[in-house]
């Protein structure tokens, strides 16, 4: 009965051996990736699984990056363009302005002549200098490129004699002695009642040597500003303005 129990005993210690062994082997089986899960086909597959989502992070990422490179540059462009804009606004209402202040020289001339029967061709303090081109009295006087000078030439006057005084205004006590403010016979003026310079600080011309008796009477007459860089680049001979240039041209 004893060799009984203890067969018994055995055989059950044996069987638990077993049981543990063979749980044990199934364990590193799966630890070691070498079986397969029944509901992920493979051991190795949470490994794949950690991996493909360290990617798809990776590419949201350089997404979002993207992204906000392409607004930035946007938002770039978008300001780049509204500054064009507001620098195109400015321009157009410069050159609004110079046509205008020309426009307004070129009447005061005409009623001049109406008024004394005279186009501003002769020296307003010497009646036997002859003028090549008035400048404004307001603004810096602009520069002329060589071709542009020789076009309009050399001899300048000072248009407020002619447009808002009546001659040369005295500036000394022996200019009462002179005769000539007051010259131009039947003046009602002044004729430019502001004078302006132009919209980028220089003074605006005007070639009278293209009026009849003057210099050079096949010149056109105009009146013109100097651009925002400052420089004439206009003939007097041309019939349309050169490089930046803003004016009228008389008839």
């Amino acid at each position: 009965m004893a060799r009984d129990t203890c067969g018994r005993a055995t055989g059950g210690l044996i069987l638990s051996v077993v049981i543990a062994a063979a749980v044990i082997a199934i364990v590193v089986y799966y630890i070691t990736g070498s079986g397969s899960s029944p509901t992920s086909g493979g051991g190795t597959a949470p490994f794949g699984i950690v991996d493909e989502t360290r990617k798809q992070v990776a590419r949201t990422n350089e997404q979002r990056e993207q992204l906000g490179e392409s607004l930035r540059q946007g938002a770039g462009m978008g300001r780049t363009m509204a500054e064009d804009r507001v620098a195109r606004g400015a321009l157009e209402n410069q050159v609004s302005r110079a046509l205008r202040d020309c426009g307004d020289i070129a009447t005061a001339i005409e009623c001049f002549h109406r008024d004394v029967s005279k186009w501003p061709v002769r020296g307003a303090d010497d009646e036997d200098v002859c003028v090549d081109y008035l400048y404004g009295n307001a603004g810096r006087l602009p520069e002329f490129v060589a071709n542009a000078k020789a076009s309009w030439g050399e001899r300048e006057e000072n248009l407020h004699s002619y447009l808002v005084s009546d001659g040369p205004e005295k500036k000394a006590w022996y200019d009462y002695f002179k005769h000539t403010y007051g010259r131009f016979d039947g003046w009602k003026g002044p004729y430019l009642p502001r004078e302006a310079q132009d919209p980028w600080g220089h003074a605006y011309v005007v070639s009278v040597s293209g009026f009849p008796g003057g210099t050079k009477p096949s010149n056109h007459v105009w009146c013109l500003s100097a651009g925002s860089n400052g420089i004439v680049e206009t003939l007097a001979s041309s019939n349309q303005t050169l490089g930046d240039d803003v004016g009228k041209m008389m008839e």
